[in-house]
């Protein structure tokens, strides 16, 4: 059976973040920041260096890869929206909305950096044609997984587009039953940008904000949950707002199952929500704030999943 764990993830470091005018549109977690460049990218710095640290301390192998582009690229701490990898070798690289985030996209440096750590690709697969027919997938921030059981969740948005979706669930032989494909809407009546803002599937559990999801599709997207036999974490508007829908699920290489989470999701997410999270595994909480309000992305964001099997 797929593993839904893995304890190898590639992270890339912010050398060039900043505020993307190009997917502030999209995504209303975004906000200006009120200082110079320099110092917002010496305090990211400081935040991606603690959160690696603390990441290798507790058992997680860290792949820490620089961007090396001519183009100031915003955006490059996030690089689970760009590729996924999985456990028969292959590569899949996604479609980007931004053509900033399009410049993300390094096949070369993903062959080095798997080849030089003994992971073996086989294939890749190349979704970035599908831009010129405005088709857009962003990997793992569009499409959150059930590897274990082979079943996919999206949320429509200009980032997700449904074809693709189904396209992708084809080719990776989901059956259509596992195929989740629904609408959600932050408090303001946004369609929300990514799908792992709202929900995240680990071993056992799923978060996930039930209140932003289309009345209509709430029950179904519930049901097939619990189908799944997850243990269901509901969250609010607020948490939400406050990135506990973003956590990701991992191992150590001892085999000690954690959850990593923004400190920011942590302190919002309540005692007893906590309780019900400790079971499934150990939190780890980093503290990535400026990362967060000016990226709009959170920790899960930053992890890259390798699950590429060895040479």
């Amino acid at each position: 059976m797929p593993q839904q764990l893995t304890s190898s993830i590639l992270m890339v470091s912010p050398d060039t973040f900043g505020y993307n005018t190009q997917t502030a549109a999209s995504n209303t977690f975004q906000n200006q920041p009120d200082t110079s460049i320099e110092s917002l990218r010496e305090k990211v710095q400081y935040e991606f260096k603690a959160m690696t640290d603390k990441l290798s301390e507790n058992g997680i192998d860290v792949y820490i890869v620089g961007m090396d582009s001519e183009y100031d690229l915003p955006d490059a701490v996030f690089p689970n929206n760009w590729f996924a990898t999985y456990e028969d070798g292959t590569v899949i690289l996604f479609p980007m909305l931004s053509e900033l985030r399009r410049l993300e996209r390094d096949k070369g440096m993903l062959e080095e950096i798997m080849d030089s750590s003994d992971f073996c690709i086989k294939e890749f697969v190349d979704y970035s044609k599908y831009e010129n027919e405005g088709l857009i997938l962003e990997g793992t921030g569009s499409l959150v997984l059930d590897r274990k059981h082979n079943a996919v969740f999206a949320i429509e948005s200009e980032r997700t587009s449904r074809l693709l979706f189904e396209r992708y669930s084809e080719e990776m032989k989901i059956p259509a039953a596992n195929r989740v494909f629904f609408h959600a809407s932050d408090s303001g009546g946004n369609p929300i940008y990514h799908t792992n803002v709202i929900m995240s599937i680990g071993e056992g559990f799923a978060v996930i904000c039930t209140e932003c999801i289309d009345k209509s599709e709430q029950e179904e997207v519930l049901r097939k949950l619990k189908r799944l036999q997850l243990e269901v974490i509901e969250i609010t508007y607020d948490q939400l707002n406050n990135f506990c829908g973003n956590l990701l699920n991992v191992e150590s290489v001892a085999d000690e199952s954690i959850i990593v989470m923004s400190t920011r999701a942590f302190r919002s997410f309540t005692d007893d929500q906590k309780k019900i999270l400790e079971k499934y595994g150990r939190i780890v909480d980093v503290d990535i704030d400026t990362i967060e309000n000016v990226g709009g992305g959170s920790a899960r964001c930053m992890m890259a999943e390798i699950f590429l099997p060895k040479k």
